[in-house]
């Protein structure tokens, strides 16, 4: 693609409250401000870190001029208080230094430093949502709905929304609950999901015949999982899907590519009665996990359907489909079941049992001898979930604000 140059030169602060190198930052960060800085952008990304980077230059992009923070965790409220008070006057250093004309947040409390200072410097800012943060912690138990801290975030969300230059949501189903609330503010909405880096992500032949020759995965179907376990992601639910397969598919390999809690995983496997020859627990870097991808034959995520999910966008579906993987998840999950069934993916779970469990193996089984499949599920991703879309969509956002 050709790249395109604006008008201007467009500055932007990126502000994420999570590490560069973290997972989430490698996958819905770095590659969308690379890209848009190939179009004429110039950004300059505050990150916060959990721990010191000893080998900073193995994150010089071109494009891209990076400032760090270090992250407090404990305790929570005034460590994160601290946090942003130090943003916000690193931030004011940066963009009156710079001549930065656009503050980007991501998320809630990236977006309690960028808002305050774009407002004083009089800049354009973006609140860039990523979900429902009150009704998260909420949803997995951590806060007392209408609790001081459920309210206090709830607030907060609500004048960020309204007060926001532009706001980014990640779903059509978000969208539709932010409309029917704020329908006479004239906000600003763009939905963009988070999308999978299409070249970087795409069936790899070569590496696929050589991770399925691999002991462990040798001449087996392999059932794929990666990413968290715990809070949102029903690691037993998605074991006890496993097993169901087996009894119709006898050389069902489970493999489970998690960052960490690799612990947490093995314990619950065996107590599933999982024999060592039926699972593979693994942690492999984010450059290689699109191999990995290409070695399996079904990607799967099962994730609590509770209201907040509404908003969500796993990264993860994206990534699966741009592989050419078929996938099998659970309903009430932002905007990913009526991809999955319109387009004819993968299967979709309404319940955790075992005749659910069945019927979706059946249909699976019938959808997979369609030879078709892995080239569908591909123009899947590059039609919902690539990054060129994506990049797309930030690219007039940014300059319609600049101009």
């Amino acid at each position: 693609m050709a790249e395109k140059m604006p008008d201007k030169i467009v500055k932007a602060l990126y502000i994420s409250y999570n590490g560069i190198s973290e997972p989430i930052v490698q996958s819905q960060v770095i590659p969308y401000l690379r890209e848009l800085s190939k179009r004429g952008i110039k950004f300059y990304l505050l990150t916060f870190e959990k721990k010191a980077i000893k080998e900073k230059n193995i994150y010089k992009i071109p494009g891209i001029e990076w400032f760090s923070l270090k992250y407090h965790k404990k305790p929570t409220i005034p460590a994160t208080a601290f946090d942003v008070i130090c943003g916000f006057f690193y931030s004011l250093y940066i963009i009156s230094r710079n001549g930065i004309n656009i503050v980007h947040a991501r998320a809630v409390v990236a977006a309690l430093i960028g808002y305050p200072v774009a407002r004083l410097l009089s800049r354009k800012f973006i609140f860039d949502t990523r979900g429902i943060d009150s009704e998260e912690y909420v949803d997995a138990g951590l806060w007392k709905r209408n609790g001081v801290k459920h309210k206090i975030v709830s607030f907060l969300e609500g004048v960020l929304t309204r007060s926001s230059d532009h706001v980014i949501v990640l779903t059509e189903k978000f969208f539709e609950i932010l409309k029917n609330k704020y329908h006479e503010s004239g906000i600003k909405f763009s939905v963009i999901p988070c999308a999978a880096d299409t070249e970087k992500f795409k069936p790899k032949r070569n590496e696929s015949i050589r991770l399925s020759q691999a002991p462990a995965f040798k001449n087996k179907f392999i059932i794929t999982y990666i990413g968290s376990v715990g809070t949102w992601y029903m690691l037993e639910e998605m074991i006890d899907f496993f097993k169901a397969a087996r009894q119709c598919i006898d050389n069902a390999h489970l493999l489970l590519l998690i960052g960490k809690d690799r612990d947490y995983a093995k314990n619950m496997a065996d107590k599933k009665g999982l024999g060592a020859q039926q699972f593979t627990i693994d942690s492999v870097s984010y450059d290689i996990i699109p191999d990995y991808l290409s070695s399996s034959n079904l990607g799967m995520f099962f994730i609590k359907p509770v209201f907040s999910k509404l908003s969500s966008s796993p990264v993860k579906f994206g990534e699966y489909l741009a592989c050419g993987l078929p996938v099998v998840i659970n309903s009430g999950i932002g905007d990913t079941e009526e991809i999955v069934r319109n387009d004819k993916v993968g299967v979709v779970i309404n319940s955790f049992d075992k005749e659910s469990y069945k019927n979706a193996i059946l249909e699976l089984k019938n959808l997979l001898k369609d030879t078709g499949l892995p080239a569908r599920c591909r123009q899947a991703a590059e039609k919902y979930l690539s990054l060129n879309a994506a990049v797309d969509k930030y690219e007039g956002i940014y300059k319609s604000l600049s101009s």
